[in-house]
């Protein structure tokens, strides 16, 4: 009960922008009007006293945000963690983007309270208390999800509202006619060509990455389309069509590592979310991938957003998260009914 009540605070947080407060804290929030908060996406500054950071309280926090993204090909973790002393809070560290205050002494009691905003915009701060490090380390292990989805959900909503601000026209439009729906999908994206009217391909090409997208639809045919295995066999009827760099050479779903696929509903729409690796049938080539299914009901069609990442030298985390953050602001002409039971 204590963790659903937390996990409601902190949602409250932020994605409503309450300052919102538990056991004996306080906070506020100053409004709108400041500097952007600073930081690279997923850096937290957990702002520990050296007895707690050299203790068990800093054991469990490295831990915690030090635990691996899954589905990536090599060790990432959830969030980079750095950590200063409450003496050290100012300047450019301030108005970081995501901060933890962790406070023990005798004369504290165990709570929590929150902030969105209060020295730069975009800024998220949570507030640990507890009367030992024990109690505190004991608390930040059993709420370790929900602190870890609390700086993540408020990562998401940075990148929501700068992909709204900063769309590309062109690709926006153009997947819009093929398949009815809206997506923000931030300037970059270029196409990388289409089949018929049932494939587009599009893709953010840096020196030495991608972040690509291929977007397909098929008839619907019943809930059966929602299984894994039917998930994998449309993926790669589709994805062949994406070519390698080696004559002959297509994308493919691994299967030495068999995909997982979870159900969710996002702003109020049925998905199944599946998460796996892609490999090149003929090259040296691959990643981690992550395919979003929804079925259009006006025309008993299911659409696939299937996203995938190469990065050879460099972390997929941010590049495979930014990705994810798209199905967010993906909106279909009119509120649909979708598949509602779950396999």
């Amino acid at each position: 009960m204590k963790k659903q009540v937390f996990k409601m605070f902190v949602w409250a947080v932020v994605v409503l922008g309450s300052a919102v407060s538990l056991g004996s804290c306080n906070s506020s929030t100053l409004g709108t009007g400041q500097q952007a908060a600073g930081g690279a996406p997923y850096e937290l500054i957990a702002v520990v006293e050296k007895p707690q950071w050299e203790g068990i309280v800093g054991d469990t926090l490295r831990e915690i945000f030090a635990s691996p993204v899954d589905y990536v090909n090599q060790y990432e973790p959830r969030m980079d963690l750095m950590r200063v002393m409450a003496s050290a809070f100012e300047g450019f560290i301030k108005v970081h983007r995501n901060v933890l205050f962790v406070s023990v002494g005798p004369d504290k009691q165990l709570g929590i309270s929150a902030t969105k905003d209060q020295y730069a915009d975009g800024q998220l701060i949570i507030y640990v208390t507890a009367p030992n490090n024990e109690a505190m380390a004991s608390y930040l292990s059993e709420n370790k999800e929900v602190f870890l989805t609390g700086f993540e959900d408020a990562e998401r909503e940075r990148a929501i509202k700068l992909n709204r601000k900063h769309k590309e026209g062109v690709m926006v439009d153009k997947i819009q006619k093929m398949f009815g729906f809206t997506i923000d999908l931030p300037r970059g994206y270029t196409s990388r060509g289409t089949s018929g009217d049932s494939l587009l391909v599009t893709s953010f090409e840096y020196p030495v990455a991608t972040q690509g997208i291929a977007i397909y639809s098929y008839p619907y045919s019943g809930k059966s389309d929602f299984e894994l295995e039917n998930l994998i066999r449309q993926r790669d009827n589709f994805v062949k069509n994406i070519p390698g760099p080696s004559k002959g050479s297509y994308m493919k779903t691994v299967d030495v590592y068999t995909p997982e696929v979870k159900y969710k509903r996002i702003n109020g729409r049925f998905w199944a979310e599946m998460r796996g690796f892609w490999d090149l049938q003929g090259d040296f080539m691959g990643g981690p991938l992550l395919s979003w299914s929804t079925l259009d009901t006006e025309n008993n069609k299911v659409v696939c957003i299937d996203c995938y990442v190469f990065s050879p030298k460099h972390g997929q985390r941010d590049l495979l998260r930014g990705l994810e953050h798209l199905i967010y602001s993906v909106e279909f002409p009119k509120p649909e009914a979708a598949a509602e039971e779950k396999k």
